[in-house]
């Protein structure tokens, strides 16, 4: 069901642990059926999987969630009046193979969530 939740569009890497990957979020996938009907609203954990799949976009390789150390939602965020966001991506090697991701989804200046987490890619 979530695999047609957005779609990339372009990904600006400045190097293997930082980019931005320019999204579209698709208004008729099946998650909006009931987040909200008649009102859809963008699924916080969603946007947690869209960064996981940016960030190995920017990382140029599978990576894994090993925890999330904060996650702030602080707007709304619809596939109706925000179909482009832009997820911005920065890591930091901790030790081999696992990375603390630092990453936003956002328009402008606007933030619709912020996230903190270690990743691996092994």
């Amino acid at each position: 069901m979530i695999d047609d939740y957005f779609y990339i569009q372009q990904c600006t890497p400045y190097s293997p642990l930082k980019g931005i990957v320019r999204v579209r979020l698709n208004p008729d996938c099946r998650v909006y059926e009931g987040h909200f009907p008649g009102t859809p609203v963008s699924p916080g954990v969603c946007n947690i999987e869209m960064i996981r799949r940016c960030a190995e976009v920017v990382h140029g390789g599978e990576l894994r969630i090993l925890y999330v150390k904060q996650c702030r939602l602080t707007t709304m965020m619809s596939p109706f009046s925000h179909p482009n966001v832009d997820v911005s991506i920065e890591m930091q090697e901790k030790e081999s193979g696992v990375y603390r991701l630092s990453a936003s989804i956002g328009e402008g200046d606007m933030a619709y969530l912020t996230l903190k987490a270690d990743v691996s890619d092994e």
